[in-house]
């Protein structure tokens, strides 16, 4: 079925259980989330008008639709350099690429 384990695609998740599942801290990432990828679901409103839900199956399909990363520790410091505009390791270093 999926790269993730089986689910209830129909079951609706809560800020609390969207958050959980996306190891995610806080609403204000879900938010940023949302206006960064026009891919991520959108919200639907359940109940009063204030309260919101995704759809996990949704969820689940936007997360399986991530690219695999396969990093060890050197290789994400050196994204994180590099997304900050600092030069990589081997410019730095003297080291031919």
């Amino acid at each position: 079925m999926n790269r993730l384990a089986d689910y209830n695609e129909s079951e609706v998740l809560t800020f609390n259980s969207l958050l959980a599942l996306l190891s995610r801290r806080s609403r204000q990432s879900i938010y940023d989330l949302m206006r960064r990828d026009p891919s991520f679901p959108r919200p639907r409103q359940i109940g009063s008008e204030f309260s919101i839900g995704w759809l996990r199956g949704e969820v689940m399909e936007w997360l399986n639709s991530r690219p695999p990363v396969e990093l060890n520790g050197l290789d994400a410091v050196e994204r994180r350099r590099m997304a900050s505009g600092a030069r990589p390791a081997s410019e730095r270093l003297g080291k031919p690429s």
